[in-house]
């Protein structure tokens, strides 16, 4: 069962963002079942370095359309990308550390808030400014 289900409330009204936040949802929401299912730690350490890159990824992506449209809250916004990178990564190590997975579920309710919290809020925030913009 999914952790996240995608809807148009998650949405920010720019395709392209909101085809990459499908994505992310879809890596937390594999990375639950691979937990559920008892998959090896190896295969949810990968699952979890796979978010990482693809957040990174998307990260750059909404910093690109930053500095392009010059959107004045970049600074506040990027510091919660850089922190959200460190956090997965503090996370992976302490789910690889502990061998009883007992951080699972820790993961899930971190990845499940912070994602949801940050689409809602403040990716909505430069939503609206981009879209006045003519970013589609």
């Amino acid at each position: 069962m999914p952790v996240i289900v995608w809807s148009e409330q998650l949405s920010v009204g720019i395709e392209s963002i909101d085809e990459q936040h499908k994505v992310l949802i879809g890596m937390i929401n594999s990375l639950n079942t691979a937990m559920a299912q008892g998959e090896a730690n190896m295969m949810i350490g990968d699952i979890l370095m796979g978010l990482a890159a693809y957040t990174r990824h998307h990260f750059s992506y909404e910093e690109q359309l930053f500095e392009q449209y010059e959107y004045p809250n970049s600074v506040g916004h990027k510091r919660q990308h850089y922190e959200l990178i460190e956090q997965i990564s503090a996370l992976k190590d302490q789910f690889e550390s502990d061998l009883s997975g007992s951080v699972g579920l820790e993961i899930m309710q971190f990845l499940k808030n912070w994602l949801t919290n940050h689409i809602l809020k403040t990716d909505k925030a430069y939503s609206e400014y981009l879209i006045a913009k003519g970013v589609k």
